[in-house]
């Protein structure tokens, strides 16, 4: 079960660094598209979502194994 859990995890902290980092760049190209100033709170609050996944990354062995022990009971 914990290993299900565990990827499951991954598999949305995968999901956030991608999204996270194809939302920025993204926006990166449609704004010199356009010859317009790229806005640095968009790539801010992305740059949020990439690290945010990372460390679900980082802490998904021990965050199935909570989950592991909370269904268990």
């Amino acid at each position: 079960m914990k290993r299900a859990i565990r990827t499951v995890i991954r598999l949305i902290a995968a999901g956030a660094i991608v999204i996270g980092g194809m939302d920025c760049g993204l926006e990166v190209v449609r704004r010199w598209k356009h010859f317009k100033e790229v806005s640095l709170w968009v790539c801010i609050i992305n740059f949020l979502v990439i690290v945010a996944g990372v460390i679900l990354f980082v802490a998904s062995a021990a965050l199935a194994e909570k989950f592991a022990d909370d269904f268990d009971e």
